[in-house]
């Protein structure tokens, strides 16, 4: 028996799935995007309240395959790849704690942070004094100075931090923080708020450092939760095209089994 189009039940029943695979692969690839995009917004919301947290965006590219078509020609297919992020590292708002070791970095400056790992970088000037008097993370890790961590004499409680990083007490200056600065794609997120990062840093220029306060989280509550509900919306539609594409194929093979040559 042939079908309307001149293929008999065999050549259909290999050619319909086929075509129909590759509408479920094109969506599967869609929604696997959709997925790490709600992903990215669940972190941004989840750090909207940590000290110099940058909010992510994810970026997609098209992915064009050469697919067999059904005539033995080949054509291409559009699919979806998650090409990287993008890091808005515009400055968030500042909150003034009154804390001496607080600082907020208004400009394009890091803080340079001593850990096991070697260097890294951070935004997040909520510091501390650790037990050996140095000024150190909220994680116990050395901020460093233009000399090495920066240590505060024992006794001492008066703490002054000028704009331009110089740590200072009545017997005098105790050290400078080190503020560098760094092309936004040479930076490499790591855990605990830190950066690591390519090349050789550059001292930051037209950089403050503003003590007693620290730089809020850049993320906008109410934008991001805008974004979910979009994408929750989309992966929605998309999960409905898929089922009726599923369905469709599910019908088609029932109605060939169904055909007597």
């Amino acid at each position: 028996m042939r079908n309307a189009q001149g293929k008999n039940a065999d050549s259909v029943a290999e050619w319909w799935p086929h075509k129909m695979e590759n509408a479920l692969l094109v969506g599967l690839s869609a929604q696997i995007a959709l997925r790490r995009n709600m992903d990215i917004i669940a972190n941004n919301l989840a750090n909207v309240s940590t000290a110099g947290f940058k909010r992510e965006t994810p970026m997609f590219e098209e992915l064009l395959a050469s697919i067999e078509a059904d005539t033995g020609s080949m054509r291409e297919v559009s699919f979806v790849r998650d090409w990287g992020v993008l890091r808005d590292m515009t400055s968030g708002p500042l909150l003034q704690t009154g804390s001496a070791f607080d600082v907020a970095v208004e400009g394009n400056g890091m803080l340079v942070v001593r850990t096991a790992e070697g260097d890294r970088y951070t935004r997040d000037g909520h510091l501390k004094l650790d037990a050996q008097g140095q000024i150190v993370t909220a994680n116990g890790d050395p901020i460093l100075g233009d000399g090495g961590p920066i240590s505060v004499p024992a006794g001492v409680t008066d703490i002054k931090i000028a704009d331009d990083g110089t740590v200072s007490t009545p017997q005098g200056v105790i050290g400078r923080f080190a503020v560098v600065s760094f092309p936004p794609a040479a930076l490499t997120k790591e855990g605990k708020n830190l950066y690591s990062a390519e090349g050789t840093p550059e001292p930051a220029q037209n950089t403050r450092i503003l003590q007693g306060m620290i730089e809020r989280s850049n993320v906008e509550p109410v934008y991001e939760m805008t974004q979910m509900i979009e994408v929750l919306r989309a992966y929605q539609h998309s999960t409905e095209q898929l089922n009726a594409t599923d369905d469709l194929i599910r019908r088609a093979l029932q109605r060939l089994g169904e055909v007597k040559v």
